[in-house]
């Protein structure tokens, strides 16, 4: 009899059960027509003895039960190839697996097993066995008797050696011993000459046998997370390698042998202390994969190396073809608030001599110069203004491999006078940790000439202690705020996995940030631009930092960027077009570079090089922006100057040049000024207006406004598509207009009725980044500007009407929620959407959710914040306290474990339904809920409800007529009576309803839909 492929549920153990009291009895076709079994987390702790009448059985997979022994009867299955007992209970080894000598898969991982019988050799059918995760501190020498496994996974145990019987295994080839206790190296494993993968991460290794050279097979090696201090050397013979992972140990050199593995295609050296790659690394012409994060590189520039193997790989063809030199370029930023003597201290360094600011020449938003220390030590230098609204401009021209100052006016500065610090050293650390979280931070304090030596000490020994109090602070809130979270994860019932892994997710995020905190240079410096004392120790300092900084760079390099800047002072344009870049970078190449490399490979280079120029504060250049990719902003004054005259916080200033303007009349500008100051719209012709004074052509100012749109400074609107003229820039940074009452009508305070409202609130304990609410709020565009929407804009705040919901966006400082540790009321960015559709409202706030992670990720990196969800339940009923849920359940993907249908409100004592805290793809599915409510189905579906279900769901082809037999074949003696006309069959009910769970949605609605015509609506609603 030929037989179908069929796999069996976990309603099948209800039917070998039912065999297992008839051992006589025929097997029914419907038995021996399975071909597998699949009862994964089916809470079962036995398998039946019957279990043998499944004579076609192939595979098994019991995984995450209770599991310790299997029946007998198991070893009588002749076609089983593939048995699957991961994450059970079994403490010793089921003996009557031996018995399967066709088995070709065993997976026992997550079990509790010390030993293997030396019977398990009749296995001789097995190739693959996992035994991952059990109690074994030896190896179990049994397995050397399986003479045809070819691949065995014994990681996470306690092995610290490998028998020489291992050499048996001639045919393994996969062998992963990966987090055990290996202090040195396994000899016994260089007898493993067919071995293919070798996976030992995690372990104490430090050096490698030359024996390992024996091992001709091996493909891929994994030796991340050792204890490596060198590379080493034998690997160098593997010559046959095409993945090896060195990644995460203190290697400090590669050596120039390691091009000998010509045929490496995937080369993981990340985590290490790497400051040099060997020039002749660009002879492996297969390798594609290099990855070098987190090395201290001078030898390619890191930048170079984030770029790829193939720019490493021109980097070291330009290193061979011209002269190699040591060079250091450092970015210095002088931040500080208005008057903290930045420009003076720039001016002085720059020009060697005492040099004092005038009122009058402030800086506005960003100075920049150069100091050239040496031949080649050199220095690019940012002196920014110290107003809020230029703040913004720091992102744009900061190097995270620069220095920062903290500049600040030691005259004025008083450790007593509270509010002090704050204002001008902490904020400002704050400001710049979560942009640049690794950048170097120095303070310096300035008018030195004006304050008593003693004085000035004692206020340098005040803000040093100042300065350990604010990091122990952040250090406390991290603590706080992951203790917290570990707290609430043991609250949690396991079933709600979302929820715990979403607190799970907080908690290691929490931590990362608290490793990210860099120290503080532990040394003030203090100077007189008016006197030059404490200059020389702040310039030594920097040569200092600079040497231990430099790159090496092929002369080409170099030399381009010479080029450039000698560009910057004699050449007339604002920016660089593609040719005229080309032609500065290539005219100082050698010939022989340029003779064998296409213009595609030159076109690549000077890609590599702008980009490096870009890193180190030289140039600005937007490499993935298609529109400015082919232009460079090589005179930085000039996107300063764009950014001095839209983002000026001088309104007079602002209204001459409108009004001198021809462009614009004397009517016209008083109506442009307002829409600039009051509503932060700058019309496509009041751009070119306050750009005329710097002499852009037409093309320029486009480009400028092109870059803007870019660095999401604004967004376009275009009020009709016929006329160019009718668009408008939108400036969040300079809206200063109030909420408009209007909005009263559209967005009440108080939830309206049959409307629910979802909130996300990110809080932020010291302050909201400058630029971050309105950077979000320049991104929404993209989703309300193409569908056309309503969209209000005002200085704290966001009106839009899309997808059939409202929402609103909000910022500011949240005085119901002190931070607990500081107690000063934290910054809130809100996300609110409205509407009478969940599914619609929990797309439209995951979209706001996704971007603002986004923009954090890419901006700030390094920025402390907590987010939540706050309870609709809550905020329906106006409660100033409301229930806050982890906001990191929005990061949680489909496919977690059971979601509770209610979730509680812990400050009302209700409880909610779970749609309005997890999305959709995280709400419990159907099949979960039936399972949930499986047991008071069983003990209250009545016999006649069931017989009448059974016929239903066969007339609408649900289930076929087999199954339904197979419910009915259900012995008397399970029913029980509850009273004289209520009988119910608890065994019979759960066969159908494990037949249930495998189809489709029709089959619940139909189930509801019986329930409730059979009287049993009380069933019904469970399921709702």
């Amino acid at each position: 009899m030929a037989y179908r492929q069929v796999t069996a549920g976990i309603e099948s153990l209800y039917v070998l059960r039912r065999l297992q009291l008839s051992p006589q009895s025929k097997t029914p076709d419907a038995v021996l027509e399975w071909t597998g079994l699949y009862a994964d987390h089916a809470g079962i702790d036995n398998l039946p003895e019957s279990i043998d009448r499944c004579r076609n059985f192939k595979r098994i997979s019991t995984a995450f039960n209770g599991l310790s022994s299997l029946p007998q009867s198991i070893s009588n299955l002749p076609h089983l190839t593939v048995l699957n007992l991961k994450y059970n209970a079994f403490s010793t080894f089921p003996i009557a697996l031996c018995g399967l000598i066709k088995l070709e898969e065993l997976y026992l991982n997550n079990n509790q097993l010390s030993d293997i019988p030396v019977d398990i050799s009749r296995m001789e059918g097995l190739r693959i066995f996992h035994l991952y995760n059990n109690a074994f501190t030896t190896f179990p020498i049994a397995l050397c008797g399986l003479t045809n496994l070819e691949e065995v996974d014994l990681s996470y145990n306690q092995l610290s050696d490998i028998p020489v019987e291992i050499s048996r295994m001639k045919v393994l080839r996969i062998l992963i011993l990966s987090c055990s206790a290996f202090t040195s190296f396994p000899i016994a494993l260089c007898g493993l000459t067919n071995l293919e993968e070798l996976y030992l991460s995690y372990n104490q290794l430090s050096d490698i046998p030359v024996d390992i050279t024996r091992m001709k097979g091996l493909r891929i090696f994994n030796f991340s997370s050792n204890a490596f201090t060198t590379f080493p050397i034998a690997l160098c013979g593997l010559t046959n390698l095409e993945e090896l992972h060195l990644d995460n140990n203190q290697l400090s050199d590669i050596p120039v042998d390691i091009s000998r593995l010509t045929k490496v295609k995937i080369l993981m050296l990340s985590f290490n202390n790497i400051t040099h790659l060997p020039p002749q690394m660009r002879n492996m012409e297969s390798l594609t994969e290099l990855d070098m994060e987190s090395n201290p590189l001078v030898q390619p520039p890191i930048d170079t190396a984030k770029r790829g193997v193939d720019a490493i790989k021109r980097y070291f063809e330009a290193l061979t073809d011209t002269k190699a030199i040591q060079s250091s370029r450092i970015q210095v930023n002088f931040l500080g608030e208005t008057e903290a003597g930045k420009t003076s201290i720039s001016r002085t360094l720059q020009r060697g001599e005492p040099t004092l600011t005038k009122m009058a020449d402030r800086t506005r938003v960003v100075e920049q110069g150069t100091w050239e220390a040496d031949e080649d030590i050199g220095f690019n230098i940012n002196d920014f203004g110290g107003h809020d609204v230029y703040k913004i401009g720091h992102p744009i021209f900061i190097s995270t491999r620069g220095l920062v100052f903290i500049t600040f006016n030691l005259n004025e500065y008083d450790p007593e006078e509270e509010g002090h610090y704050q204002l001008h050293i902490g904020d400002w650390i704050d400001k710049v940790q979560p942009q640049s979280p690794g950048i170097q931070i120095a303070l310096i304090g300035t008018h030195l000439d004006e304050v008593e030596t003693p004085h000035a000490e004692t206020k340098c020994s005040a803000i040093t202690r100042q300065l350990e109090d604010h990091a122990s602070e952040k250090k406390k809130w991290y603590q706080a705020q992951k203790e917290t979270c570990e707290n609430k994860i043991k609250e949690i019932p396991e079933a709600q996995a979302s929820l715990r892994q979403a607190y799970q997710s907080k908690a290691a995020h929490l931590q990362t940030l608290c490793n990210q905190m860099k120290p503080i240079y532990e040394h003030i410096f203090r100077v007189s631009s008016q006197t030059c004392e404490g200059v020389p120790e702040l310039r030594d300092y920097l040569v200092s930092f600079a040497r231990t900084s430099a790159e090496v760079l092929p002369g080409m390099w170099v030399e381009a960027a010479k080029n450039i800047c000698t560009k910057k002072i004699e050449g007339p344009e604002n920016t660089l077009g593609w040719e005229v870049i080309e032609d500065l970078i290539l005219q100082n190449a050698p010939t022989s570079w340029k003779e064998k490399n296409s213009k595609e490979d030159k076109e690549k280079t000077i890609c590599d090089i702008l980009s490096f120029l870009t890193y180190r504060g030289d140039i600005i250049w937007f490499d993935r922006s298609p529109s400015l990719m082919k232009v460079v902003f090589h005179k930085q004054e000039v996107i300063v100057n764009v950014l001095k005259a839209v983002l000026t916080h001088d309104r007079g200033e602002v209204s001459q040049k409108l009004q001198r303007s021809m462009k614009i009349t004397r009517r016209k500008a008083p109506i442009i000024e307002e829409d600039i100051f009051s509503r932060g719209i700058v019309s496509k012709q009041a751009m070119s207006c306050l750009c005329e004074p710097f002499k852009l052509s037409s093309t320029e100012v486009e480009v400028m406004t092109e870059m803007m749109l870019k660095l999401e400074l604004c967004y376009q609107v275009q009020e009709d598509e016929s006329l160019p003229s009718s668009t408008s820039f939108h400036f969040p940074w300079l809206l200063t207009e109030e909420r408009h009452q209007m909005l009263d009508t559209k967005w009440p305070s108080k939830v309206p009725p049959d409307t629910t409202q979802l909130t996300l609130q990110l809080l932020f304990p010291y302050k909201c980044p400058d630029g971050l609410y309105e950077k979000f709020s320049v991104r929404q565009h993209k989703h309300l500007g193409l569908e056309k929407t309503m969209r209000m804009d005002w200085k704290d705040g966001v009106y839009a009407e899309l997808e059939g919901c409202k929402m609103q966006l909000t910022w500011g400082q949240n005085q119901s929620i002190p931070d607990t540790v500081s107690q000063d009321p934290d910054w809130v960015i809100s996300i609110a959407v409205r509407g009478s559709r969940l599914s619609d409202m929990w797309h439209v706030l995951k979209q706001g959710h996704s971007d603002l992670m986004d923009i954090i990720e890419e901006e700030w990196p390094g920025l402390s914040y907590e987010k939540y969800l706050v309870c609709p339940h809550c905020v329906s009923e106006d409660s100033m306290q409301p229930t806050l849920f982890p906001g990191e359940i929005l990061d949680q993907t489909s496919g977690t474990a059971s979601k509770p249908r209610k979730v509680p409100c812990v400050n009302t004592g209700v409880s909610i339904p779970a749609g309005l805290v997890y999305p959709p793809h995280l709400v419990m599915s159907w099949q979960e809920v039936l399972h949930k409510e499986k047991p008071s189905l069983c003990e209250k579906i009545t016999e006649s409800c069931l017989k009448d279900m059974l016929n239903e769901f066969l007339q609408e082809g649900i289930i076929s007529l087999r199954e339904a037999e197979m419910v009915r074949a259900e012995p008397p003696q399970h029913h029980d009576q509850t009273s004289t006309t209520r009988v119910v069959c608890p065994e019979k009910t759960a066969v159908f309803l494990d037949i249930l769970k495998t189809r489709g949605d029709k089959a619940f609605d139909l189930l509801k839909k019986c329930l409730t015509e059979n009287g049993q609506s009380e069933l019904a609603s469970l399921l709702k």
